[in-house]
């Protein structure tokens, strides 16, 4: 306890570890680059100063959260959502900038990506499940991909994420995995308000997103798509998007896979 009977907040530095803890791996740059980063850097430090104070508190009050109102409740829990969603922000900030800079190396190994897609699916579960929406996973055989799995998790989180929160209450998330002719195809669709035909090829870059989604007040920071689109380039693969207005959407995402070896 603190002076005055208020306690302390608890000091949790590893849930406030993101990409900023790892900004100086990116190789330097000069010029306008050199100076972005720099600033990125800086105003990173800067934001997640008081979102330890605000996180941590946050934490502290709900952990007795008994002495609290319902309408204390449901103030804390805005608090906790927008401190999330902060942090978010400034993670995807750094991640894209590091992307741009080329300093976001992959970690290579062979990688099941259906068991990969099923791990994401299974974590998406009880966010789904909050809003109404069925998650479905139809994964078929093939060989393992030469991938670094922690990005292609990235990816995944991303995409379904996305299709759970523009999905309406009793929507269809399906997420759906092909092997054919030396590629993997994985395709993540859903029921939900689709996005306009003529914004579609744009959504891949930065800070872009959908004027359905703005006019419906979906949160978003508009630079998960960039990110998805970055890393699966880099891993020698494209992603592209099919989307009908009112009726969903389909991002699909194609990558290389390396062949079982030859039976001896």
């Amino acid at each position: 306890m603190g002076r005055g009977g208020v306690p302390r907040a608890r000091y949790q530095p590893d849930r406030l570890r993101g990409e900023a803890g790892r900004v100086r791996e990116a190789p330097p740059r000069v010029g306008t680059d050199q100076q972005r980063a720099q600033f990125l850097a800086a105003v990173s430090h800067e934001m997640r100063t008081p979102l330890t104070s605000i996180i941590s508190f946050s934490e502290l009050l709900r952990s007795e959260a008994t002495g609290l109102s319902p309408d204390g409740l449901r103030f804390l829990g805005i608090i906790e959502r927008n401190a999330d969603r902060l942090l978010r922000l400034i993670d995807d900030l750094l991640m894209l900038d590091r992307l741009e800079a080329g300093g976001l190396p992959l970690e290579l190994t062979q990688v099941s990506l259906p068991d990969l897609a099923a791990e994401a699916v299974k974590t998406a579960a009880p966010t789904a499940a909050k809003s109404g929406v069925t998650l479905h996973l139809d994964a078929g055989d093939g060989p393992p991909a030469s991938a670094d799995p922690r990005r292609l998790t990235q990816v995944l989180d991303n995409l379904i994420g996305n299709a759970v929160k523009f999905s309406h209450r009793d929507g269809l998330v399906r997420v759906r995995l092909r092997y054919l002719r030396g590629a993997w195809r994985m395709d993540v669709s859903d029921t939900g308000i689709g996005i306009p035909s003529d914004e579609a090829a744009r959504l891949f870059g930065a800070f872009v997103r959908g004027t359905n989604a703005l006019t419906a007040g979906l949160p978003g920071t508009g630079l998960g798509l960039a990110i998805v689109k970055s890393l699966v380039e880099m891993h020698g693969g494209h992603v592209k998007v099919e989307s009908v207005l009112d009726q969903g959407s389909t991002f699909s995402v194609f990558l290389p896979a390396q062949a079982p070896p030859a039976a001896s």
